[in-house]
């Protein structure tokens, strides 16, 4: 199993949500991840920090996505 199947079977054994929600639930996390791995660095390549941006950018697309679907507490209390 990858890492984003056991993410999204977490996800799925605790609250029944949307295929929708959950997958942006497990993108969610995987972004804050990639996030949280690259802001520890001291430096980054230009690769690196393209992909911060992105991680950003989905982070912020889909905080407003759960936050629309009155899902956000799924984020955010973790």
């Amino acid at each position: 199993m990858t890492r984003a199947d056991i993410l999204a079977h977490e996800a799925a054994s605790h609250v029944r949500v949307s295929p929708e929600i959950e997958r942006a639930v497990v993108r969610y996390e995987i972004c804050m991840a990639r996030f949280a791995e690259l802001t520890m660095k001291d430096r980054l390549t230009a690769a690196e920090y393209d992909a911060l941006a992105d991680a950003q950018g989905e982070l912020t697309r889909l905080h407003e996505l759960l936050e629309r679907a009155g899902q956000l507490h799924l984020v955010v209390s973790r």
